[in-house]
């Protein structure tokens, strides 16, 4: 029993006011306003969402195990979890991907660490690609010439990989390309300390009697993400 750890970042609040005066009310002509300043949720989940994707994406490195720090994505040891000039293509990229699960051991057992993960990560441009190589019902080789036998085959992906893509994909990691294969919720974590929640203020407040703000709007949440263990991720690049 010796000792293991790993450091996550301080959780940090974040959250803001959106006051609203009578005056904003009352010459708004598009009755927008209200609504508008109601869905401030909205975009402290935009800024939650780019958070956690620069964690998944390696555009942040928080990984720091037993006080030593390392990025989340490497090409040497103690790790290897990137492989390059591995386009997404077909599934022999993914088996590409997945082989190098089989060189990452878990640091204290010398065990393989995980098997080929569950989830397939892509940028837009690659989305259709991704779900085209995990729905394949058969795979076929040989060059299909009249000459050439061809071998038909089951799709050796066996189905249980799912394909997670957004916008946010290709302008957070700044690729079209690069894509990533593993178990991205044993590889990170986000350390919560309370929700995003939104608050109105009651009626007939302090600010509504001094200043004439009618209506405000509070949201606030707590958090960080964290990187647990790297070797649950595979990052490949064209």
């Amino acid at each position: 029993f010796s000792e293991e750890y790993v450091d996550t970042p301080a959780t940090k609040k974040r959250g803001f006011i959106v006051p609203v005066t009578k005056e904003a009310i009352f010459f708004d002509r598009t009755g927008m306003v209200l609504r508008r300043a109601g869905e401030i949720a909205k975009w402290l989940r935009v800024n939650k969402e780019k958070r956690i994707l620069d964690a998944v994406l390696g555009v942040t490195n928080t990984y720091r195990r037993n006080g030593v720090a390392s990025n989340t994505y490497l090409t040497a040891a103690p790790y290897i979890n990137t492989k390059t000039s591995n386009a997404l293509v077909d599934w022999t990229d993914i088996e590409g991907a997945a082989l190098l699960f089989e060189d990452m051991t878990d640091p204290n057992t010398g065990e393989p660490i995980s098997p080929m993960g569950d989830t397939v990560l892509v940028p837009g441009a690659l989305a259709m690609t991704a779900k085209r190589i995990v729905s394949a019902t058969e795979v076929r080789f040989g060059d299909g010439a009249s000459s050439t036998s061809q071998t038909i085959s089951k799709n050796p992906i066996d189905g249980n990989l799912r394909v997670l893509s957004n916008q946010y994909v290709k302008s957070r990691s700044g690729s079209s390309t690069t894509w990533w294969l593993g178990s991205p919720r044993k590889a990170f974590a986000y350390i919560e300390n309370h929700p995003i929640a939104v608050v109105q203020a009651p009626p007939n407040s302090e600010a509504e009697f001094v200043a004439d703000i009618v209506s405000r709007f509070k949201v606030s949440e707590r958090g960080a993400v964290g990187v647990l263990e790297p070797r649950y991720m595979v990052k490949s690049t064209a």
